[in-house]
């Protein structure tokens, strides 16, 4: 059995997988080398700045939902300038929730949470401690959320 086919059957069953990342088509998300966890996930659950695990022709990719149009969902890499081609939901393997590096294990979140998560950075360097601890809770919020 190759990789692909082990790694869609595994995630098949309800089992998270782990594997190095290859390519810097998701540079600076996820780095060449990187181990990735990708866990099992149903199409409904897929939102647009999630990373997915799909089968394209030229393999397993993992690269950013950029459009959701009923059935069919486009990725891209976060390095790229072009779409991929849009994929069905049967091709649709697994979520990456998680990449390693260096030891430390990181979230890999949807774009939206890094969008607000840069919000609240610029919010915590420009106002009082009270300013502060508000959006920080916004930030919670925001990651429950999304």
């Amino acid at each position: 059995m190759n990789f692909e086919n082990t790694v869609t059957d595994l995630l098949a069953r309800g089992v998270p997988v782990r594997f190095r990342a290859r390519g810097d088509s998701m540079h600076p998300t996820i780095r060449c080398g990187e181990h990735l966890r990708v866990v099992p996930v149903e199409a409904a659950a897929i939102a647009v700045g999630d990373v997915v695990l799909a089968r394209h022709q030229r393999g397993l990719t993992a690269h950013r939902v950029v459009r959701i149009s009923g059935r069919r969902i486009t990725t891209r890499g976060d390095n790229c300038s072009q779409d991929d081609p849009a994929f069905t939901v049967a091709d649709l393997v697994g979520r990456v929730d998680a990449a390693e590096r260096d030891g430390s294990t990181r979230t890999v979140h949807s774009r939206k949470f890094r969008q607000a998560r840069g919000w609240v950075r610029r919010v915590l360097t420009h106002f009082s401690r009270r300013q502060q601890r508000l959006a920080a809770a916004v930030l919670v919020i925001w990651q429950s959320v999304l």
